[in-house]
């Protein structure tokens, strides 16, 4: 971890900023859990594809509290580091003890090849150069009824 991002611009002085290759040793050995602050309609589009990853957004943060264990630490990411630098920041502000920011976000994690689902094309801009634009293909089927209705988050088990 270090005090300033080496990847992203922004920064608040006192949050840390873990690197996405040991954020993700982290997630693998279980020692930490990220919560992705980006909007429902964005994690449907792209997301971190692991068991440890939490959505929370940002515009609803406050409300989920009582669901997010201050036992554990915790890595907050979004797109590029500047909303889960913010939201790292109300987390301790609220008395999380053990929080940091994952330096570049979900485009740092795509950098380094690690898995994501997507609905987005492999390659390319996706205009299609005035072509019909094809459906979507989401990789993994199970994910696109993860998102089907609302979450009730009043039963959702803390990891």
């Amino acid at each position: 971890m270090t005090e300033r991002p080496i990847i992203q611009e922004f920064n608040i002085q006192g949050i840390k900023h873990i690197s996405v290759a040991d954020a993700y040793e982290a997630l693998q050995n279980g020692f930490a859990v990220m919560i992705d602050v980006r909007e429902l309609e964005e994690v449907q589009i792209e997301s971190f594809q692991h068991e440890r990853v939490l959505n929370h957004p940002m515009s609803v943060i406050m409300d989920r509290l009582l669901y997010i264990a201050k036992d554990q630490p915790i890595i907050v990411a979004c797109t590029t580091g500047v909303r889960s630098t913010k939201v790292a920041n109300l987390l301790q502000y609220q008395g999380y003890p053990d929080v940091a920011n994952l330096d570049g976000g979900l485009v740092a994690w795509k950098k380094m090849n690690l898995p994501t689902l997507s609905i987005l094309p492999e390659t390319g801009c996706g205009c299609h150069s005035g072509e019909k634009k094809p459906e979507p293909v989401i990789k993994n089927p199970a994910f696109k009824t993860a998102f089907a209705g609302n979450i009730d988050f009043k039963n959702v088990t803390r990891i």
